[in-house]
């Protein structure tokens, strides 16, 4: 058994605690409390005491895209995402003779090191996770499907195969990601929602993203259908509904299962209102964000409204790094007013939540995994 003992201990779901303390064998929380508690209770016991740090849950990137960790300051933008998006596909083949092996394990030691424990990875022709499964970091990992196609036969027998051949373990954990709107249609939506349910898995999507998803799918725009037919994924069967982003998710029928919507970054007021009634969460990425100089993130009406919205880094394509702390940090030199226990709640709990993982983490609670870890406080401040 070890006791952890520092200066501030932040459980996640209660009020910080002074002189805290948190009690661990065997890779499980026994208790958090005060330390005079804590030793009280769980001597003898072996002691650290971390002195002026504060200790609290592991951080949760809950939208990354680890494959392109290599790809920082590689593919400026310059105002058009449809070019941005082909500029990271022809830098990913310039840089084929890279090792997936090596990029997955470089972007695991960074997210490890600035203090993110778990992960919600999306990778294209999901080829992260083999790579992730050797890696001691606790993962989510989303199966990616594209198709704006009638014929779902492909995009079925592509995600049978994901799901099939994904050798889960207790840090290791699948789910699906129809891409967006507009690289999906309506039907690979529907499949792999119905997939999803029948197998217990999480679900994942871009969503009200861009400008540019907003005209596709108001049919004002040929770019995206220009780019899909590039890449073989346009059959002529979508038809444009006409409706933003966001209406047009909610109208799909999806089985009743929660998504996890990265970004949505165009959402209008009684959208906000409609989102609210339902069991989907979101993940703001905001350094991102402002990468792409989108208009101010409504992440704090959200909130407001009782949606669950935690951090994301997106990849580091466009991001400066794979740190949940810096995506904090940022926030409070932006929102210097915001409680910092709501911005916790968001980079732990509500990652867990949104990710399917807090039976096992997101809180410093008696019963879930030991995902820890320590920070001065002269980093935390």
């Amino acid at each position: 058994m070890l006791i952890l003992r520092s200066r501030v201990v932040l459980p996640g779901d209660t009020p910080e605690i002074a002189g805290g303390a948190v009690a661990v064998d065997k890779g499980i929380i026994l208790g958090c409390g005060p330390a005079e508690e804590i030793l009280e209770q769980f001597e003898p016991a072996e002691q650290i005491d971390l002195g002026e740090c504060a200790i609290l849950p592991g951080l949760i990137n809950a939208h990354t895209h680890l494959e392109l960790s290599n790809l920082k300051g590689k593919v400026p933008y310059q105002g058009d995402f449809v070019d941005w998006i082909r500029g990271v596909t022809l830098s990913r083949r310039l840089e084929a003779d890279v090792s997936l092996e090596q990029v997955i394990s470089a972007a695991c030691r960074e997210s490890l090191e600035s203090g993110v424990t778990t992960v919600g990875d999306v990778c294209f022709r999901h080829r992260a996770w083999a790579y992730l499964a050797s890696e001691p970091i606790r993962k989510r990992c989303f199966a990616e499907v594209f198709g704006m196609t009638a014929d779902l036969d492909r995009p079925r027998q592509y995600l049978d195969k994901c799901i099939k051949d994904t050798e889960t373990d207790s840090l290791l954990r699948l789910g699906l990601s129809p891409h967006a709107p507009y690289t999906a249609g309506p039907g690979v939506y529907r499949m792999t929602a119905q997939l999803a349910a029948q197998h217990n898995l999480a679900l994942t999507t871009h969503l009200a993203e861009t400008t540019a998803e907003r005209d596709f799918l108001m049919g004002e725009t040929a770019s995206w259908r220009e780019y899909l037919r590039q890449i073989h994924h346009w059959d002529n069967s979508f038809v444009p509904p006409r409706t933003t982003a966001v209406e047009y998710f909610l109208s799909l029928d999806l089985a009743d299962q929660p998504f996890l919507l990265a970004h949505v970054n165009y959402i209008s007021d009684d959208e906000l209102d409609k989102l609210s009634r339902t069991r989907h969460s979101v993940a703001y990425c905001p350094r991102s964000h402002k990468f792409f100089g989108h208009p101010q993130h409504p992440w704090r009406k959200m909130l407001s409204k009782g949606i669950n919205v935690c951090l994301g880094t997106d990849s580091r394509a466009s991001n400066e790094s794979l740190s949940i702390l810096d995506e904090m940090r940022w926030l409070c030199r932006k929102y210097p007013d915001f409680p910092r226990d709501i911005l916790l709640r968001m980079a732990t709990i509500n990652a867990a939540a949104a990710l399917g993982w807090d039976d096992k983490t997101g809180v410093l609670q008696a019963g879930k995994e030991a995902d820890i870890i320590a920070i001065p406080l002269t980093d935390i401040r």
